[in-house]
């Protein structure tokens, strides 16, 4: 049995695979999974790295939890996460500050 292959479209370099909302859909999927992932007490790597010591304590006085370390106390800085940068091929995230 013999399989024949052809080719009857363009090159696939040339073929528009994504558009600028695609991007855009991508780019808010990936602060989804960084919050959730963040407010977690999760890195990239595994769980983050405790606070320090001065750090941990000022946090507490200020009405936050040490642990688990999730990068938050007002969430100003995980809410700020947008997208930046987008094109039919490439988003960015970044600071909204």
């Amino acid at each position: 049995m013999a399989v024949i292959v052809s080719r009857n479209f363009a090159r696939l370099d040339t073929i528009r695979l994504t558009t600028k909302e695609d991007m855009h859909q991508i780019g808010l999927l990936a602060r989804e999974r960084i919050w959730r992932r963040t407010r977690s007490g999760q890195g990239t790597e595994g769980p983050l790295a405790p606070y320090t010591p001065g750090y941990a304590t000022a946090k507490q006085q200020a009405g936050g939890s040490s642990s688990p370390v999730n990068l938050t106390l007002s969430g100003a800085m995980l809410n700020a996460i947008t997208v930046t940068v987008i094109d039919d091929q490439t988003v960015e995230l970044g600071f909204d500050w």
